[in-house]
């Protein structure tokens, strides 16, 4: 049995993409892999918490795309967790990394996987590879298209990959794998302007609002 442990870094918790990708990626792995999730705002002040993640074979870190970074929360959380392990004897977990962000193209996500990757030597973690999926908010938007779909078989293999990886326990070097749904960059563009308009109506807003700056 393997144990993975799911850390979701998204501020949205249950409602976000990340929460969407965990879910599908979650119905991938076998019944070998026995899988739990913690949200960060239930770990930074929970030493029993922290202790537990020590627990695991394979850790993965899935967050959103902040400014080529991550939510603020999830960097507060990096830094508390390494400030625990300071004097702790660290397992050799396997680490692994899945960011999404809002643009198009997953390979937007680099910075963030390279910080996750940096991350990973600093708390003496195994890292295996991450996962930089693009258009994420389609991809939790067009949830009852199907994972393996056509349009969003791209990101389906790269899943995969990371499944099988977690299940072989193999040491064999993987590189990071950005990918999104197959689209065109104009349509997305067009559903995208049309979400916005959509969220500004059920928000009593107009189209003029979302124009609007502060200063």
């Amino acid at each position: 049995m393997i144990n993975l442990c799911i850390i979701n870094g998204s501020p949205r918790k249950g409602k976000g993409t990340s929460s969407y990708l965990i879910n599908e990626l979650t119905k991938l792995l076998s019944t070998n892999v026995k899988s739990k999730e913690y949200y960060i705002s239930n770990l930074v002040n929970n030493e029993n918490s922290l202790n537990e993640l020590l627990l695991y074979d394979k850790v993965i870190f899935i967050s959103p795309l902040y400014a080529d970074c991550f939510p603020s929360t999830m960097l507060n959380f990096l830094a508390t967790f390494e400030d625990f392990l300071k004097d702790k004897n660290t397992p050799n977990i396997d680490m692994y990394g899945l960011v999404n962000c809002g643009f198009l193209e997953g390979i937007q996500n680099k910075i963030a996987l390279d910080i996750l990757k940096n991350y990973s030597k600093r708390i003496n973690f195994n890292w295996r590879f991450g996962l930089g999926i693009g258009g994420g908010e389609f991809l939790k938007g067009s949830k009852n298209i199907p994972l393996n779909s056509r349009m969003k078989k791209p990101v389906y293999n790269a899943f995969l990959t990371l499944k099988n990886d977690i299940e072989d326990n193999s040491n064999n070097s993987i590189n990071n794998i950005f990918t999104n749904a197959k689209m065109s960059k104009l349509i997305f563009k067009l559903a995208g302007n049309h979400g916005w308009k959509s969220m500004a109506k059920k928000n009593n807003l107009k189209v003029k609002d979302l124009y609007k700056q502060i200063y």
